[in-house]
């Protein structure tokens, strides 16, 4: 089982991050779940999602409530909060634009930092933080394969009618996965 803990302001795509890892464990016919919560500000209030899923077709989700996440998306400071509902030893995705580089990080922890608002302005598209995240974490973990990956974020854009913006959403997706080579 995998686990995951976006978390962030809304506006800054933390449930849009975590429902694309959702969908790409789905499409590989793993067994996903995806559970976004926000506060009542949604845009500039605090918000962040879990996402479960199987690492075979055949492993089953007990429960989509946070328990031991293999991985923290931290887009900004107060994220950091949702550590307590991590392992000791998980993979810490930083936005290095909103978390300073001194700010303190469990020892054990692998920390992956990145400027998300830089990669998605250099991407020409500002909105795309949390593709960048996505493309960082599917290169950095290796749960999916990169192809298939930027071809189910077009279909899923395009899906919401958003398809104008796939070009864009590709290579916020692919400047994240260069940033951690």
């Amino acid at each position: 089982m995998k686990e995951i803990i976006f978390a962030g302001f809304g506006g800054q795509g933390v449930l849009t991050g975590g429902l694309l890892i959702a969908e790409l464990a789905a499409r590989t016919q793993r067994n996903a779940v995806w559970m976004p919560a926000y506060g009542p500000t949604m845009r500039g209030g605090k918000a962040n999602c879990v996402v479960k899923f199987g690492q075979t077709p055949e492993e089953r989700i007990g429960s989509p409530v946070m328990e031991e996440a293999d991985v923290l998306v931290a887009m900004n400071v107060p994220a950091l909060d949702y550590l307590e509902y991590c392992r000791k030893d998980c993979t810490i995705f930083v936005n290095a634009h909103t978390v300073p580089a001194d700010q303190q990080l469990p020892e054990q922890a692998v920390v992956v930092r990145l400027d998300c608002a830089e990669l998605a302005q250099k991407a020409e598209n500002p909105k795309g933080e949390s593709l960048v995240m996505v493309g960082a974490i599917v290169r950095r973990l290796g749960w999916f394969d990169e192809d298939f990956a930027r071809s189910a974020i077009t279909d899923y854009f395009t899906g919401k009618g958003k398809g104008k913006y796939a070009a864009a959403n590709v290579r916020a997706f692919d400047l994240g996965c260069q940033e951690v080579k």
